[in-house]
């Protein structure tokens, strides 16, 4: 009986001296593991707008929506960050394969769920002939 206790105490004392195990982690962000895959970016000026990411997506987290406004049409490529699950799909297949990166970024909460939409829009290249 006494043995465990006087190894708790040791432990306390010890404690004393060493300092706490955990990280002050909202002043001091700890920094992710090298293959962390955290939220997904786009690079505007890799991105060719192909809408492969939005197709291979499977919690449907990228949303694609063509506008033709005039002659002039845009494709405009949304990710909702609040429903990505962050598996790497979009990276992977992606065939510039620098339109879309994942980051290391994880400290992604917000209050208002409309802060968590990126949007990249692209200019759609119409028929000449048929307009589509």
């Amino acid at each position: 009986m006494r043995k465990p206790k006087l190894r708790e105490l040791g432990e306390a004392i010890r404690a004393l001296f060493q300092g706490p195990y955990t990280i002050k982690y909202p002043k001091e962000p700890s920094p992710a593991f090298p293959r962390f895959r955290g939220k997904p970016v786009f690079n505007e000026d890799k991105c060719v707008g192909c809408g492969a990411c939005v197709y291979v997506c499977p919690s449907e987290a990228r949303e694609v929506e063509d506008v033709v406004e005039g002659g002039r049409g845009t494709r405009r490529i949304t990710i909702h960050l609040d429903k990505c699950i962050f598996c790497g799909e979009c990276q992977v297949h992606c065939i510039t394969q620098e339109g879309t990166v994942l980051t290391d970024e994880y400290d992604l909460a917000t209050f208002d769920r409309s802060q968590a939409v990126e949007t990249v829009e692209k200019e759609l290249v119409l028929c000449e002939f048929c307009g589509a």
